[in-house]
């Protein structure tokens, strides 16, 4: 337990870290979009690779896919209702805020260090419906209810999504695991050295993007969100671990995944839907705090009772 603790404590004292370096001048907020995209490029896919390749892929892991789709559909229908007496814009505000998990960057490093590559793939696979949602399928319904007038097609949903490097490294790993083809050992090993950077890359990007701003009237909404999220995390965390037909690692991955934070797109939508994006990147950034300790507390749990 003791060594659990010691890592999960390292996980939150590189967020430390690259806060404290933002705040100190050293690294400024210019930096989170160039270090976003050598997380999400480049690290990330390499712990893909990495991890598809050292599992034999199991059809019935298949079922996480939907699984990630159909939760997001759901917190975007209870967003939808959270606003309704609000109106149109807080409605969409509530589908885009109320739904999507961040896997890439902050819950996969968790399982990554934590867990094997049952877990890993697991939660890529969830990750590959969710990603469906938080890259352009959430803003899409909040857009329509928000009635901004943005021009859609489908074309340009497909567009986005596939432009997402994570996507198509998840749908290329997926499909070379179905047809049992294996990577040649050279990217296999390249793909682990640089993946292995990918936990405190990601970690150190969340420090530097945590940003707080939030006036007092606004304290009030924020506390309702944050409630509704992780009482929604609590039910799928139960959910996952007790129902779900797999092995204690999956089952364990799947209760972190359900505490995971907001996607760190949701303050982009926002925005362009003509939402409060700074409250957006608050509300954002306290999840993280809040997921951190969650996610902790569960590993020290299952840890301790031996799960």
């Amino acid at each position: 337990m003791a060594e659990i603790l010691a890592k999960a404590v390292s996980m939150i004292l590189i967020i430390l870290l690259g806060y404290g370096l933002k705040r100190a001048g050293y690294l400024s907020r210019d930096y989170f979009p160039i270090l976003s995209k050598i997380s999400l490029n480049i690290t990330l896919p390499c712990v893909i690779i990495s991890k598809f390749s050292d599992f034999e892929l199991n059809p019935a892991f298949l079922l996480f896919v939907p699984i990630g789709i159909g939760l997001n559909l759901m917190t975007n229908a209870l967003g939808f209702a959270a606003g309704k007496k609000q109106g149109p814009q807080k409605q969409a505000y509530h589908m885009i805020n109320l739904s999507g998990f961040n896997i890439g960057s902050f819950t996969l490093p968790f399982v990554q260090t934590f867990l094997g590559a049952q877990g890993v793939v697991a939660v890529c696979l969830f990750d590959t419906g969710n990603s469906i949602m938080c890259t352009g399928g959430t803003y899409a319904l909040a857009s329509a209810v928000a009635a901004s007038g943005e021009k859609r097609s489908a074309a340009g949903f497909l567009k986005k999504l596939f432009s997402s490097v994570p996507m198509d490294v998840y749908l290329t790993m997926l499909i070379l695991s179905l047809l049992h083809v294996r990577m040649p050992l050279l990217v296999r090993t390249f793909a682990s050295t640089v993946g292995g950077a990918n936990a405190f890359l990601a970690m150190l990007v969340i420090g530097v993007g945590f940003e707080w701003r939030m006036k007092r009237e606004e304290v009030k909404e924020t506390l309702e969100s944050l409630l509704f999220r992780y009482g929604f995390a609590l039910v799928l965390a139960l959910g996952f671990y007790f129902l779900l037909p797999f092995s204690s690692e999956v089952r364990q991955a799947m209760a972190m995944v359900a505490f995971a934070p907001l996607s760190a797109l949701c303050p982009v939508f926002t925005q362009r839907i003509g939402g409060n994006e700074a409250l957006s990147s608050t509300l954002n950034s306290i999840t993280i705090i809040i997921s951190t300790l969650c996610i902790t507390g569960l590993l020290l749990l299952f840890r301790g009772l031996g799960m």
